[in-house]
């Protein structure tokens, strides 16, 4: 097996499939890459075995073949490397001695750089034995989205998304198709954010699919994939879904469960209504949390006479308090909640101003963004 190709182009692959190799382990199968020959293209493919991502480089004097190689020193040698070009041959090692633990058969691979001031390097690799695959779905199956539309909806609700892992369809952003309108939503129990956008077509996510829940780590490598392309083509075959943006292609295994009913959750009417700058009030959560610690980061909001009053009182830490003038001449009202669940929210929307309806203090707040009437998000109160 052998190729040449730039080097900024390898770097720049390695660099967008760095988050599915698994970090602690240098020892197992999955902390490798898999690099195969396609014509005068290079795949390198990583797995978790949950997501399988695969990057295509473009390459010149190519033979045939695949191998696995350690992905954190092919990202090494990528990095570090002064060379424009990489020239990568990789031969058999030979004797039975030369095989890996598994069994697999070990290959001598040498990297080498163009010029004087590049390095020669020589590293191990193996075969391919027992590498995940990459999922497949034919063309006539896959929907387009502008990645642009997709990685603004995705900004907007994925940090609501939950970090525990027992409550595990929580731990992923649901799609839910309409006709030409897709919403996606996460949330973790305790807040929730929900976007709506109108689409160029219709998408298909499988046969009878109402909505699927894809895991935060398959989201956050859509991310890192998306900027090469003006749309993501996705698809969905049996419990896998399937995204092919530009030279990136991305599988990933949803989750299984029931979503819950995001709609059923939000206050039909609300008793407060009131208007923010959203810098303005971005600006006194941040000051006013040096005063809070986790995990809970408790504020309390006071709605009183045409002020908004947030505050922090943590033992042995200390206090902080910061006024925002507001249109409320009602009954004083004082709830608590999470200020980083707010601050999420704020810090990635765009609009001027927000905003905020409450009933008591018991039931959630909810904001509204007032350039975009298809975005909501909710907080739940905690107890003060």
């Amino acid at each position: 097996m052998k190729f040449t190709c730039q080097k900024v182009e390898l770097e720049h692959a390695m660099a967008r499939i760095d988050a599915i190799v698994p970090g602690r382990d240098m020892q197992t199968l999955l902390s490798n890459v898999l690099l195969s020959i396609e014509s005068n293209k290079v795949n390198i493919t990583a797995s978790d075995m949950e997501s399988t991502v695969r990057i295509q480089v473009q390459a010149t004097d190519t033979d045939g073949g695949e191998l696995i190689v350690k992905a954190r020193k092919l990202t090494e040698v990528a990095k570090q490397l002064i060379s424009e070009d990489i020239k990568f041959t990789a031969e058999s090692g030979g004797s039975e001695e030369n095989k890996s633990d598994n069994g697999a058969d070990s290959f001598i691979v040498k990297l080498i750089g163009t010029g004087q001031q590049a390095a020669r390097f020589k590293m191990t690799g193996s075969d391919r034995s027992h590498f995940p695959n990459l999922a497949q779905i034919p063309d006539t199956n896959l929907s387009a989205i502008p990645s642009g539309l997709i990685s603004e909806m995705i900004n907007k609700t994925f940090y609501s998304i939950s970090q525990e892992d027992n409550r595990y369809i929580y731990n992923g952003l649901c799609f839910a198709p309409e006709g030409n309108q897709l919403t996606i939503i996460g949330t973790d129990g305790r807040r929730l954010a929900a976007v709506t956008r109108e689409l160029p077509s219709p998408i298909s996510l499988g046969d009878g699919a109402s909505d699927i829940v894809i895991h935060a780590k398959a989201v956050r490598e859509l991310l890192r994939i998306i900027d090469v392309s003006e749309e993501v083509k996705l698809g969905v075959e049996q419990r896998d879904i399937f995204f092919r943006v530009g030279n990136a292609e991305l599988s990933s295994r949803l989750l299984e469960g029931k979503f819950p009913e995001y709609g059923k959750v939000i206050p039909k009417t609300s008793d407060i209504k009131i208007e923010v700058d959203r810098e303005m009030i971005l600006n006194a959560f941040r000051q006013v949390m040096v005063m809070t610690e986790p995990p809970s980061f408790q504020i309390r909001l006071v709605l009183e006479k045409s002020n908004l009053l947030i505050k922090a009182n943590t033992p042995e830490v200390g206090e902080a308090e910061i006024s925002v003038p507001v249109d409320y001449n009602d009954d004083l009202l004082e709830i608590g909640f999470n200020a980083t669940y707010f601050t999420d929210i704020l810090r990635n929307l765009s609009c001027a101003r927000m905003r905020l309806e409450f009933s008591d203090s018991t039931k959630p707040v909810v904001l509204y963004d007032l350039d975009d009437p298809d975005f909501i998000a909710l907080i739940m109160p905690m107890k003060i």
